[in-house]
């Protein structure tokens, strides 16, 4: 095969440039087409890079799939603590959480569900591994927020914290499943009234 002058270019571009359109390459897929079809030739395809070239970048697709999750975490905290920013009312920081969430889920195509739906049958430990700790730490920041509303006297003192985020995750998570069966045709962000009223009577003093 001639190999084109602009492959060479994209091949000598700087490494972090590369490894972060190989990334969006593979979240495009996924995104697109399901996991199913995130393989080596797709992403390097995509990319417009020879298989070889993408080797140069991450030795596997495991490797891909770890650094999409890390990107995916750092992306998420990233927003969900500005949103947080300024506000003092333990139970108002929620939900702006609730709401910046779902948003950004339906401005990235719903990528990270779509990621840890399938690292549960994903062979690989390690991507199952990542995108764990990444499920606890949402759940440990949403369980800090959670009791400092209790000390707040916004959240009920007999609210058990670790089951209440875990239930405010499964809220996002279920919103999220019904919107992509519906091909995505409807706002996933709208419905963030809806769902925080009654996760708020749930847990709320008032």
């Amino acid at each position: 095969m001639v190999r084109q002058q602009g492959d060479i270019t994209k091949e000598h571009e700087p490494t972090e440039v590369r490894q972060d359109e190989i990334i969006q390459a593979a979240r495009k897929i996924i995104v697109t087409h399901g996991m199913g079809h995130l393989t080596i030739a797709a992403i390097a395809e995509e990319v417009g890079l020879t298989e070889g070239a993408l080797y140069r970048h991450f030795e596997s697709k495991q490797q891909i799939l770890l650094r999409l999750i890390e990107e995916i975490e750092e992306k998420l905290f990233e927003r969900l603590e500005g949103a947080q920013r300024g506000i003092a009312s333990p139970l108002e920081r929620l939900d702006r959480v609730l709401k910046s969430h779902l948003s950004l889920v339906e401005q990235r195509g719903g990528v990270s569900f779509i990621v840890i739906a399938e690292a549960l049958s994903f062979g690989d430990p390690s991507v199952r591994t990542a995108v764990h700790n990444m499920l606890r730490r949402y759940i440990s920041a949403v369980s800090g927020i959670l009791e400092e509303g209790v000390a707040a006297g916004e959240v009920r003192d007999n609210v058990d914290l670790e089951t209440a985020a875990q239930l405010f995750f499964g809220m996002v998570q279920g919103a999220v499943t019904f919107w992509s069966l519906q091909d995505r045709t409807t706002s996933l962000a709208r419905r963030h009234q809806g769902l925080w009223d009654i996760y708020r009577q749930g847990i709320g003093t008032r």
